[in-house]
């Protein structure tokens, strides 16, 4: 929780500096819960591995992550 991270979305080339958290903390602008489709499809990912997220109209959202800019637990810091 409360991991920040870098995502691209391919088609737009738009950069997202995004955080994951508790459903109750999202909402917030930069915020994603990880229960939402996209948080929980962001755990577990690998720098440079890529999620497709149903988007309106039908379409996808493809983004890649380029970075893990912070995580708690690899700073040592448990809640």
């Amino acid at each position: 929780m409360n991991s920040r991270v870098h995502c691209r979305e391919e088609v737009s080339g738009k950069d997202y500096h995004l955080k994951l958290v508790y459903p109750q903390d999202a909402g917030a602008e930069g915020t994603v819960s990880v229960l939402a489709p996209m948080g929980s499809a962001l755990l577990g990912l690998q720098v440079g591995q890529h999620i497709d997220l149903p988007a309106p109209g039908g379409k996808t959202l493809k983004l890649t992550l380029l970075a893990v800019e912070y995580q708690p637990e690899a700073a040592g810091e448990y809640e």
